[in-house]
């Protein structure tokens, strides 16, 4: 085949597989071209991430008899790239695609209820059938709310459970936790990018008040994605730069767990660590710039590795919110011991299961809700139109 041949099947193979990315945490499936083999590695990431996160859940003694405990180590390290590659999505989205408040409100609401909707519902059921039959999988547990579930699911359902680090997480759903914190960062950040008004930074102040201290200090982490989308855009590096970048945030996210181990309790807000996500937002930071520059050589990608790692992708934010609830139900339907080979098996792989059964739904209910809520927001009242 000769180049003329080969760049013509290029674009067209291009064209019929314009990479999908999403936003680990809730965002919106982007179709606009970059770098496909940078786009395949994001959504390589997030879904590892996700998986991560679920079998460091997994791993506790009374669910899985610490089968792959160590994992657990990895989970907070997680949750903190996610929110780097929700800023970077973010970033790339209102750059290239979501031109008006309008859209970027309507993209961000449908992702987050379109999962956390569905994952509220999945809570409740299971955990009304599970600590009647199952109590010793949930009291005294450190991981179950169970006091207050009216207020507990009425702030999930409004993004304010996190607010002054208040934990008021749905039932033994914990991983909700960061949904509050990026309800907040996409809130603030849409009236820094869209409002050209002096007064929007007034707002955005009230609003991290109203968030408190926890979720204002970590909204650095989130810009970080955000300026790694502005630094790959115009920068081009070498291949070996973009190696040293790659290996060196991969290094730093491989020893998170050695980090965060050195005493920073002077490093706290409301007693929770800080030094060690912002060590790990960098280390990702510069991952995720040595991975862009690192697209443009190799070989190109066979379509069919393309389409399995955006199939297996889009169901990250799921996996993400439903886990936790399914990993409970698994564990009181199966075997008794935890340490059980069918036992593992349930959880693991049946968790799994529903996530895929239940994706697709998730993705027509994020499609549904976002052409309700775009033709609401465009819509003007009748005084207005006369």
């Amino acid at each position: 085949m000769n180049c003329l041949s080969q760049s013509t099947a290029r674009n067209k193979f291009l064209r019929k597989n314009q990479p999908r990315i999403y936003d680990p945490n809730p965002s919106i499936s982007i179709t606009v071209a970059m770098p496909i083999k940078f786009s395949l590695y994001l959504d390589f990431v997030r879904f590892s991430a996700a998986l991560i996160v679920f079998i460091g859940h997994a791993a506790g003694i009374n669910w899985t008899g610490g089968f792959l405990w160590q994992v657990g180590a990895y989970a907070d390290t997680c949750v903190v790239v996610f929110f780097v590659l929700s800023g970077f999505v973010i970033a790339y989205v209102t750059d290239t695609k979501e031109a008006t408040w309008q859209d970027y409100c309507a993209s961000r609401v449908s992702r987050i209820w379109s999962v956390a909707i569905p994952a509220l519902i999945i809570t409740f059921m299971i955990d009304s059938v599970g600590v009647r039959v199952a109590p010793e999988l949930y009291l005294d547990q450190p991981w179950y709310g169970g006091d207050r579930p009216v207020l507990r699911y009425v702030a999930s359902f409004f993004m304010l459970h996190e607010v002054w680090h208040l934990k008021l997480v749905p039932g033994i759903n914990a991983p909700f936790w960061s949904l509050s914190f990026e309800a907040f960062y996409y809130l603030a950040f849409a009236f820094i990018f869209y409002s050209k008004s002096w007064s929007r930074w007034l707002v955005v102040s009230f609003l991290f008040i109203i968030a408190g201290p926890l979720i204002a200090v970590l909204f650095p982490l989130w810009l970080l994605g955000y300026l790694a989308y502005l630094k790959s855009k115009r920068i081009t590096l070498s291949a070996v730069a973009s190696s040293v970048y790659f290996v060196l945030g991969l290094v730093l996210l491989a020893v998170s767990p050695l980090i965060r181990a050195i005493d920073t309790s002077g490093f706290q807000i409301l007693g929770e660590p800080i030094l060690g996500r912002y060590v790990d937002a960098f280390a990702f930071y510069l991952n995720l710039i040595g991975a862009y520059g690192l697209s443009r050589f190799g070989v190109p990608i066979k379509q069919p590795i393309c389409s399995a790692i955006q199939k297996i992708a889009s169901t990250t934010f799921a996996l993400y919110l439903f886990h936790r609830p399914l990993i409970q139900f698994f564990s009181y339907i199966g075997p008794q011991n935890p340490a059980d080979i069918y036992r593992r098996f349930l959880v693991i792989v049946g968790t799994l299961t529903i996530v895929f059964i239940l994706s697709p739904f998730c993705e027509r209910l994020r499609t549904d809700f976002r052409k309700r809520i775009l033709k609401t927001l465009q819509s003007r009242p009748q005084w207005q139109k006369r």
